[in-house]
């Protein structure tokens, strides 16, 4: 099933303002859509895309999310969930130590 996508949700963790300021979510047809944060003005939750779109069923996507604050994280290298799996090949943090392991709680909508 095709997923519609619109905008993405990020999880925090308790008491913090986690968010992401940029995603961007790309094929290797050469598609790719991005989405950057306008400053730090209302939901900060959601980053919303310029137009919506459709992710087919069945294609490999691969995806950059650059966030802020503190995310909820899935420390696991790969997530099953109701679209899909979700696999983690670097994480970056705020300052510059990699994980193999951490996966931003996110939701497309």
């Amino acid at each position: 099933m095709d997923l519609n996508v619109s905008k993405l949700y990020t999880y925090s963790c308790s008491g913090t303002g986690g968010h992401s300021e940029y995603v961007r979510i790309w094929n290797k047809s050469g598609w790719n859509v991005t989405a950057k944060r306008d400053g730090y003005k209302g939901d900060l939750h959601n980053i919303t895309f310029n137009k919506s779109f459709a992710l087919p069923a069945g294609v490999e996507y691969h995806y950059t999310i650059k966030t802020g604050s503190y995310p909820q994280i899935h420390h696991t290298k790969a997530l099953l969930t109701t679209s899909g799996w979700i696999n983690c090949t670097e994480f970056v943090d705020a300052n510059g130590k990699k994980y193999g392991d951490w996966i931003p709680a996110i939701k497309l909508e």
